[in-house]
């Protein structure tokens, strides 16, 4: 009778039965190394090279009876030291890894790692040099060489966080005012799911797509108001968030109406300019928020000396009007803060000038409720935007401010009154 000859599984099994039992008897030789390298710590760089090397040894095992792998639990079973050894000599079991060439190093992976955030860095520049840069100071037709020139400046619209009662105060004195320009400064939008930061209350949760259509309806409403008037978005930290987004070019924008970010924002059919000096090459955080800080506007006076500037904000904290006035050295306005802010400064070769930050045209209460602790009212935030009137042979800024409050608004002798609609919208964004 001939001997049956064993299975697949059967061989594999008795290899590995054989694999562990000389495992066990190895460990059981070596059990004594702890206590030989504390004595003699010479010999720990020997037992080290001999650790890595049985690593390597387990983590080639072929394929037919286990397959690679350089697992705590693999080693456990078929490695000839003790795990404690190694924790003993080496330490950690990513670093056991690394040591035996099994892992990369540290070093390897930090240029890995830093090759692919320069990949994606050029990927989003590239993306910004054809739908976001060719718009940075596009349609602009203000005349700095008259003698006044009116500006309507808001910031932190932040889409459906918008204080609806602002909303309406901001086109009814736009068209109350006729300015030559419009500035709207920085984050229009807001775009929570693209941030790693709080995101919108559910009853007020808003589709990307919907956030830009929210955006271009406050430029479509201008350009009715204003047909010839200079239009610009100042482009804030969450504006760029959805460049950085569509440069990835990722399924989840496969709903959206466009993929580039100049048709999404209806850049051309409402003649909407951009101020967008920023380059978009920033691998790191720190780099991306020196790059979006260039996005500023200074306008000249009537002789071409700088005169006004408007920019997002980049420098926070207290006295954040301050630190910009002394960045820029001219009269001017941010935003970003939430809070308004007036101050003024001056030196005997500029003359006095004045600085204007504006609040927020979203509901303070609303969009401060992801971030802020406690009642909000206790930070000062504010809905304000500004009615600025500039005069550039004379060198003069006027800043007139139009505070929107708790039930109503007023501006140059207009008043408006908050509707039960407005009141039950507001109510409305701070439910989650």
């Amino acid at each position: 009778m001939t001997k049956k000859k064993p299975s697949a599984a059967e061989q594999r099994q008795k290899e590995l039965d054989a694999m562990m039992a000389k495992a066990i008897t190895a460990r059981e030789a070596n059990v004594d190394l702890i206590s030989r390298v504390k004595r003699d710590p010479a010999l720990a760089k020997k037992v080290r090279e001999r650790l890595c090397v049985d690593l390597r040894r387990v983590a080639e095992i072929p394929r037919h009876i286990l397959g690679p792998s350089a697992s705590r639990d693999r080693y456990r079973d078929l490695g000839y030291y003790s795990p404690v050894l190694v924790r003993y000599l080496i330490g950690t079991w990513a670093e056991f890894q690394r040591q035996a060439g099994i892992a990369d190093s540290l070093g390897s992976k930090q240029v890995e790692r830093n090759i692919s955030k320069t990949l994606r860095a050029q990927q989003i520049m590239e993306y910004a040099d054809a739908n976001v840069r060719p718009w940075d100071d596009a349609y602009s037709n203000l005349d700095m060489t008259s003698d006044m020139v009116t500006l309507q400046i808001g910031s932190d619209f932040h889409s459906k966080f918008c204080d609806p009662f602002a909303l309406r105060v901001w086109f009814e004195v736009m068209e109350l005012v006729q300015p030559d320009g419009v500035r709207y400064n920085g984050d229009v939008v807001d775009f929570p799911s693209l941030s790693r930061h709080r995101q919108l209350p559910g009853a007020f949760a808003m589709t990307l797509q919907q956030e830009c259509d929210f955006a271009k309806g406050l430029f479509r409403e201008t350009r009715e108001l204003l047909p010839d008037a200079d239009v610009k978005l100042v482009m804030g930290n969450h504006d760029v968030r959805m460049v950085t987004a569509l440069a990835d070019s990722a399924p989840m924008f496969i709903s959206m109406d466009s993929l580039k970010y100049h048709e999404l924002m209806g850049l051309d059919e409402h003649e909407v300019g951009l101020i967008a000096r920023a380059t978009f090459l920033n691998p790191s955080a720190r780099m991306r928020r020196n790059d979006i800080s260039q996005n500023w506007e200074t306008l000249p006076d009537a002789y071409g000396r700088p005169f006004y500037t408007i920019v997002h904000g980049f420098l926070t904290g207290k006295g954040s009007a301050a630190k910009h006035m002394a960045r820029f050295g001219t009269n001017g306005t941010n935003g970003h803060m939430h809070n308004p802010e007036q101050v003024t400064m001056g030196t005997l070769a500029t003359g006095v000038t004045e600085w204007s930050q504006t609040g927020v045209m979203a509901h303070p209460a609303a969009v401060g409720a992801g971030y802020l602790p406690g009642p909000a009212e206790s930070y000062g935030h504010m809905t304000t935007f500004n009615v600025v009137r500039l005069f550039p042979r004379a060198g003069h800024v006027q800043h007139e401010q139009v505070k929107i409050g708790a039930t109503m608004a007023y501006f140059g002798g207009w008043t408006w009154e908050i509707t039960e609609e407005e009141l039950d919208a507001r109510a409305a964004m701070r439910e989650i």
